[in-house]
């Protein structure tokens, strides 16, 4: 067995103790060395590369996440497509793994979503920017405290509709000539049926469907935050603060 003789490890703070009881220790003397386990860290780390340091360490429990946040969101997407109504929800394993685990895992989830969601409909690949600026909205809101109840929830949902909205329309007109399918295609055609300019039904159509949908969507994501354990929710490094107990 080789050892790392005189050389110290930092660890991070909420998995040395763990680190302590499943690392190994070799007695010399008063001296001893303790090495670190190859790729599988304590407390349910692993690490993705071999490093000198730690930037490799990441949680086994965030990785799982993001699949499993990314299938809420693929689940719930074909739902509402399937009967054309006018919300995505797409977004909705996106918000909730910014929640619980940060932006790093909300733009992970976001990009996993898009990517399969454009198997079945390739029209969602180009929106994979609006899943980034969701998941930064959503951790923001995190931060704040904002999923504390529904009375600050929903009102933040229809500020990152309006931001959607703004985001989406370029990309909808410039990329599809505002030729959609579901139910934005609904809401595009009543901005038509109005009057509106090609670029003014195209952001009135984007505009009615994204306002409600984060707005159902952080509702949703409210529901289930304040649906776990405290216990289960400390295990996640924002799930307190997004619902203001810490």
């Amino acid at each position: 067995m080789r050892s790392h003789a005189s050389r110290s490890r930092s660890w991070r703070e909420t998995s040395c103790r763990c680190a302590a009881r499943s690392a190994r220790t070799i007695g010399a003397g008063s001296r001893s060395v303790v090495t670190r386990p190859d790729w599988f860290g304590a407390c349910g780390y692993i690490y993705l590369w071999r490093d000198s340091g730690e930037s490799g360490l990441v949680s086994i429990r965030l990785l799982v996440l993001i699949p499993v946040a990314a299938a809420i969101s693929l689940a719930l997407s074909a739902a509402v497509d399937a009967v054309a109504l006018p919300l995505f929800l797409d977004t909705t394993g996106t918000i909730l793994a910014t929640a619980l685990g940060g932006p790093v895992v909300g733009i992970s989830t976001g990009v996993v979503t898009s990517a399969v969601n454009s198997l079945r409909n390739p029209t969602f690949w180009p929106f994979v920017a609006v899943q980034v600026i969701v998941a930064l909205y959503a951790w923001m809101a995190a931060r704040a405290g904002l999923f504390r109840s529904f009375k600050t929830a929903v009102p933040a949902g229809f500020g990152l509709g309006v931001i959607a909205a703004l985001t989406s329309t370029p990309i909808s007109y410039l990329v599809f000539g505002c030729t959609t399918t579901g139910g934005i295609a609904l809401t595009t055609a009543l901005g038509k049926a109005l009057g509106l300019p090609p670029l003014g039904a195209c952001f009135f159509g984007s505009f009615l469907a994204d306002f409600g949908d984060k707005a159902v969507t952080f509702a949703l994501v409210t529901s289930v935050l304040h649906g776990l354990s405290r216990r289960t929710a400390a295990r996640f490094p924002w799930a307190l603060r997004a619902i203001g107990a810490a």
